[in-house]
């Protein structure tokens, strides 16, 4: 197997051991980190869709 393939088959999981473990060390940390995400995904779709709402008109 090649380094760089199982890397980016680990990563995802490494991740999820990364947030789990913060989840469970810094709970009130994880719920303002989760609430930033979440608010920076709908910001961004939001952009999104207007950007292409002006490229169609």
């Amino acid at each position: 197997m090649q380094p760089a393939k199982s890397l980016t088959r680990f990563l995802p999981t490494l991740f999820v051991i990364g947030t789990v473990i913060y989840l469970f060390t810094d709970p009130q940390g994880a719920a303002v980190a989760f609430k930033w995400a979440f608010e920076a995904i709908v910001t961004g779709a939001q952009q999104f869709a207007e950007f292409i709402k002006a490229i169609r008109q």
